[in-house]
Formats: structure tokens, sequence, C-alpha cells
């Protein structure tokens, strides 16, 4: 098992926020700086696969922090409609692992032709967006990453947006409480390991998330459908039964994110609402009534609400792994996919 890349990749984040901290903090001061000169009006991001999960926990972490409303660039008005908006008094932030995806680079191109303030994300320095941007680019610092399900990129994107925000705020960047967060979860790693077998005939899986945690509910199933060819289904908690509730069956088990934070509630709620279907759940929580109703869980650290995804996407990156490995498939090398698309 300890051959397969991906999980090397996930024993690396620690590592890779590290450095990231370290060589990228004075270029993120300076851009933090422009931001705040421009004072914007609007926070516009653009990525794909994993890279638009992120863009999603940046926006609630910029809407949260600076109280500036965010949007989800759409790609195709872009490229292939050819009709952009307006992106004046507009920063973009622009995240691609590679740096070749062609609509995140598009995007980019628009806002830089009409002298709009970009920032790129990327792990490439030699990629088409970081030639386009230049000193606005910030680098991940995860070194290759050869698995396709993108893991310690993904955490370092995380990371990346919360050292912006914090460097906006002029507040101070506690890597020390990360490096805890992330340490405690991969040390459970066998507790995880023997939580992940159990669900190794499951065909469909739901996973749940409101809030901060809703980019780590779409990531986690875009995990299980790399790595196990699982039919899982990412959803906020509370779009989950505006609708989607109406397919949930007793063979289909739900893992919920539910942390102590402000979305404790409705979580709750919709616990409940699952448990009468008679489908089992997995919960993640630091809330000890929440664990008790899970017919599995696993207790989280209490933190900031800005940090429980940091917890929740390791522990899913570990649980999609040893089910994966469980399942006899090659978690590197998920079938039809390649590590870089310029799609």
């Amino acid at each position: 098992m300890s051959g397969y890349k991906m999980i090397k990749e996930i024993y690396e984040v620690n590592k890779v926020i590290n450095e990231l901290y370290k060589l990228e903090i004075d270029k993120i001061k300076k851009i933090s700086e422009k931001f705040r000169k421009i004072s914007p009006e609007l926070v516009l991001f653009v990525g794909r696969g994993s890279s638009d999960n992120a863009c999603i926990y940046g926006q609630y972490l910029f809407q949260s922090k600076l109280r500036i409303p965010t949007s989800l660039a759409l790609g195709s008005l872009y490229i292939y409609y050819k009709t952009p908006p307006d992106l004046r008094n507009s920063v973009v932030i622009g995240i691609s692992q590679s740096g070749e995806t062609t609509d995140v680079n598009g995007v980019l191109k628009v806002a830089k032709n009409e002298n709009v303030f970009a920032i790129g994300i990327t792990n490439n320095r030699n990629s088409t967006m970081s030639k386009m941007l230049g000193e606005n680019t910030l680098y991940l610092n995860a070194g290759i990453e050869e698995s396709v399900a993108a893991t310690k990129t993904f955490v370092s994107s995380l990371a990346t947006l919360m050292f912006l925000v914090n460097a906006i705020c002029d507040e101070n960047i506690r890597i020390d409480k990360l490096e805890e967060l992330l340490n405690y979860v991969v040390n459970r790693e066998e507790e995880i390991k023997n939580i992940a077998e159990r669900f190794i005939f499951a065909r469909d899986i739901v996973i749940l998330g409101s809030g901060f945690n809703y980019s780590i509910a779409l990531e986690s199933a875009l995990k299980l459908k790399e790595t196990c060819y699982i039919n899982a289904q990412g959803m906020s908690t509370v779009d989950f039964v505006h609708g989607p509730l109406a397919m949930l069956e007793p063979d289909i088990p739900v893992i919920v994110i539910a942390p102590d934070d402000g979305t404790l509630e409705v979580n709750k709620k919709v616990i409940n609402k699952i448990k009468e279907i008679g489908a089992h759940t997995l919960l993640l929580s630091d809330n000890e009534e929440v664990l008790k109703e899970g017919d599995f869980s696993f207790k989280l650290l209490k933190t900031e609400k800005e940090l429980y995804p940091f917890q929740s996407v390791m522990f899913m990156y570990l649980f999609s792994y040893y089910l994966s490995v469980s399942k006899k498939l090659n978690p590197d090398k998920p079938r039809f996919l390649n590590k870089i698309s310029k799609i």
C-alpha cells in the first residue's frame, strides 16, 4: 500500500504548507497591498475540478472575512460565447494546478486585457498562467504531484487563499495551528483506514457539508469518483433536503461534515431526517451529541470555522485512498483520466 503515490503525497501536505509560507509570504503581502489599494467591489474566482472546489472555499473565505461579494466565473461566456461580463472594479483570482487550464487562463486573459487586477495560483512556474501574470502569480510549492487525484495541491490552494485573506486583513497567519490540525488527522490514519474498509460494498455515497465545508463535500465526492469509481454526490446539507433527499435509500450511506460552528443546528436536523430513512451515516464533528448519532464517526478538533475544512478534507483523502486500495484499485491512475487537461 505504501508504494502508491497518493498516500505519499497526502503525507507531504504539512511540508508543502510550510514551504508555501516560507517561499511565498513576502509576495502574498505585496499582493495583499495591491488588493487593499484597489478596494474591489467584487472578487471573481475561476478554476476547474479540484481547483474549482478551492474557489468555492475562497468565496466563503473572502465574503466572510472581507465582506466583499464574490462569484464564480462562467468560463463558457469567455471562451465559447465570447460575451464576458464587465469586470471593472473587480479582482480576478484564477486557480490551476497545472497553470494550463484553457478557460481559467481565458478568464485571466480577459481580465488582464481590461486592466483588471488578476491573481494566479498554480503549482507550475513555467506555465501559461505564470508567464501571463508574472509577479502576481502565487506558487503552491507542492513539488511534482504524480498521482492523478490531486491532494497536496488542493490543500495548498486552500492555504494560499487563507494566507492571502489574512494578509489583506493584516491578521497573523497561524501556521502552527494549521500544522496541528493536519497532523491530528494523519496520526489517526489507522482509525480512518478501518472506517473506510467498512464501505467497500458501497456503490453510491452522499457527502454533505454546509458553509466552509460545502467545498469539501464537493472535493470529497470528486476523489471518491476518481479513486473508487463510486457514484459519489457532494452537496450542500441544506440543498439535500430540497429534492435530492427523495433518492436516498437505506443502502446509500451518507457522510456528513458537521463541525460545531454556525452550521451545526441545520446539520443536526438533516442528520435526523437521514436516520429516519434508515441510511447509514458517517459523521465528522467535534460535537459529542452529533458523534453519538453516527453509525460511524470521526472526532474533529475544535477550531475556527475557516480551519475545519483542512481537517475534513484530510480525513476524506485518507478515506478515499484506503477505500480504493481495499477495492484493489490503483488510486494513482484513475481510468480514462490524465494529470493535466487543457480542456
